[in-house]
């Protein structure tokens, strides 16, 4: 039996169309565990209808206390030998149970597909092909050079073993970097396949968008955790170390942060002290172009390097793209 897990807070307007793309599932052997994390509009009541109206429905009621917390509820109350994490917002394709469980061999514990930010997506059907299968370090630096492994729990199919090794961090947001990782971490073996199975529902008031607040420090506390989760693992440790930088970075701009913000210090002593973890191994180092920047001029990197890199490349990436258009026309012209 597969386990769907759907943590539900404040999503009337959108909760009826996700949960009727896992009741209209092909397969049909599954459990959904709604976690109701102290909804104040019509959220529970649509949970209440399909737990009526279909009983593989079944409904928790919880004080508002985060989704990690609704997560690991779920978790506890699950039966199922594989779990499916779905968002209370997002629509699942209605064979991405069938697909991914097909791949879910003997030495397999994880089976990922496409997520997708274009529902439209879910309605193209094409040539279903595995575009990743590996170990646990395969897997984990995949994940960091953001190419076919996501760490975010959606999309995916667990073994359940897996899921009960690593609880989600609770009060703190970005809590999927450090799970994420670290269910990849105690798996044996993962494949990815090329199926567009999963859509998310992107909104623009989630922390993931809006201007910088005081929780958008978490990602400290998230990724000092992740770092000392791999302290014992020589190899990994500094992919760890770029992958913290990497996101530091990333944050130090979409949070708005310069030089005169009170909390700059954080972010800079953060992103020093990862790509110092990273720097222990000239593999890394030579991976990362990022990285090497970050090496030539410290001090200057956010101020002065990155910014004109980023300025350089976005103009380089206009002009390839016009080249290339005027190619095709002249090659149209040619032919005619």
């Amino acid at each position: 039996m597969i386990s769907l897990i759907v943590p539900v807070y404040n999503v009337e307007e959108y909760l009826k169309e996700c949960l009727e793309s896992i009741r209209k599932q092909t397969y049909q052997d599954i459990e959904v565990i709604l976690i109701n994390d102290g909804s104040t509009d019509s959220s529970q009541a649509i949970c209440e209808y399909f737990c009526q109206t279909d009983k593989r429905f079944r409904l928790i009621n919880q004080k508002n206390q985060g989704q990690s917390v609704a997560r690991n509820h779920g978790v506890k109350e699950s039966l199922g030998e594989y779990i499916m994490f779905v968002d209370s917002d997002d629509v699942i394709k209605a064979n991405i149970l069938d697909v991914l469980l097909s791949y879910m061999k003997a030495d397999v514990d994880l089976v990922e597909c496409n997520l997708v930010r274009n529902q439209e997506e879910l309605h193209k059907n094409k040539p279903i092909r595995v575009i990743f299968e590996g170990n646990s370090t395969a897997a984990i630096i995949k994940c960091i050079a953001l190419k076919e492994v996501n760490y975010s729990p959606c999309a995916k199919l667990y073994r359940r073993e897996i899921i009960e090794k690593v609880p989600f961090l609770e009060g703190v947001i970005y809590e999927d970097v450090y799970t994420g990782i670290n269910f990849l971490k105690n798996i044996r073996k993962m494949v990815v396949v090329d199926l567009t199975g999963y859509y998310y529902r992107f909104s623009p008031n989630s922390t993931m968008t809006t201007s910088f607040n005081e929780k958008n420090l978490d990602i400290f506390k998230v990724g000092n955790q992740l770092i000392a989760s791999f302290q014992d693992d020589a190899y990994l440790l500094p992919y760890i170390g770029y992958f913290m930088f990497y996101l530091g970075v990333s944050h130090y701009y979409r949070d708005g942060i310069t030089k005169k913000s009170p909390c700059v210090s954080l972010y800079e002593n953060f992103i020093k002290e990862s790509a110092f973890i990273a720097k222990q191994s000239q593999e890394v180092v030579r991976k990362y172009r990022l990285l090497r920047m970050y090496f030539i001029a410290p001090k200057y990197f956010l101020t002065i390097t990155h910014p004109v890199y980023q300025f350089l490349y976005k103009g380089w990436s206009k002009f390839r793209k016009l080249i290339h258009k005027r190619q095709i026309k002249e090659l149209m012209n040619k032919n005619d």
